[in-house]
């Protein structure tokens, strides 16, 4: 796996004097093999950050590196980042069967049958299921597809962006300790974002805050959760939900 390192990211949007400025000056490493949660409540940012990582969003300033190249020189397959995006609902093409939107993502040459039904059994899915269509699963199965397609794109790191939020509570425990066993397995690099600090600190080897488009703390999950150095962090550790904290205590 790969590093990957944000310096001096801006993305400002509308006119330079009235627009909204989404993210100011971030500089952050996702350091290889490691997970870093990325926290802050919605609308500070953490979503356009990742955005501009896989291309969505051109940063205004500053710049994304992949093991030092620039993410901009990098096209298609080469740009060794994937996606994993919030809706488990939306994000799959109810036309196309759960193999097929897996086999979507592999390189040319790939046994394709043989390799999603490698994917699906890693994500803890019946390969058997590889012809169903994404009505016939659930909200946390598709989830589970989806962490598999972005598994077959064989990327160098992987961005999780909220991916649990829109998840039933005892789905999200399953999903997050999957998250912790792929990375355990496979030495994944990835970016882990969420609004929920008790969520974040389960899977994450290091935690950065966002707040209102500036980086407010960065560290260790340890560092971060036990001596907080900003006012915003320790409100966030303190309204972290009880439901939450207790299921994955429970874990």
């Amino acid at each position: 796996m790969s590093e990957l390192r944000f310096e001096g990211v801006t993305v400002h949007y509308g006119h330079q004097r009235t627009g909204l400025r989404a993210v100011d000056d971030i500089s952050l490493t996702v350091p290889a093999g490691q997970v870093v949660g990325l926290v802050g409540e919605s609308g500070s940012g953490k979503s356009t950050l990742a955005a501009t990582a896989v291309g969505l969003v051109a940063p205004s300033a500053g710049r994304v590196l992949l093991d030092g190249v620039d993410v901009r020189r990098l096209r298609g397959r080469e740009r060794g980042l994937q996606m994993v995006f919030q809706d488990p609902y939306s994000s799959l093409d109810p036309r196309m069967s759960i193999g097929e939107s897996i086999a979507e993502a592999m390189p040319k040459g790939t046994d394709r049958r043989a390799e999603v039904a490698r994917l699906l059994e890693l994500v803890h899915l019946d390969p058997g299921r590889a012809t169903a269509l994404p009505a016939r699963l659930s909200g946390g199965q598709r989830q589970r597809v989806a962490l598999a397609r972005a598994l077959a794109g064989q990327p160098e790191v992987i961005i999780a962006d909220e991916i649990t939020s829109a998840l039933d509570v005892s789905v999200q425990g399953a999903v997050l300790n999957l998250v912790r066993e792929l990375q355990d397995r496979l030495g994944l690099s990835m970016l882990f974002i969420s609004h929920n600090l008790a969520v974040v600190r389960y899977v994450s080897d290091r935690i950065a805050v966002m707040r209102h488009g500036v980086l407010v703390e960065e560290g260790t999950a340890d560092q971060v959760l036990a001596q907080p150095r900003h006012e915003y962090t320790r409100e966030l550790l303190a309204a972290a939900p009880s439901r939450h904290t207790s299921l994955l205590e429970a874990l």
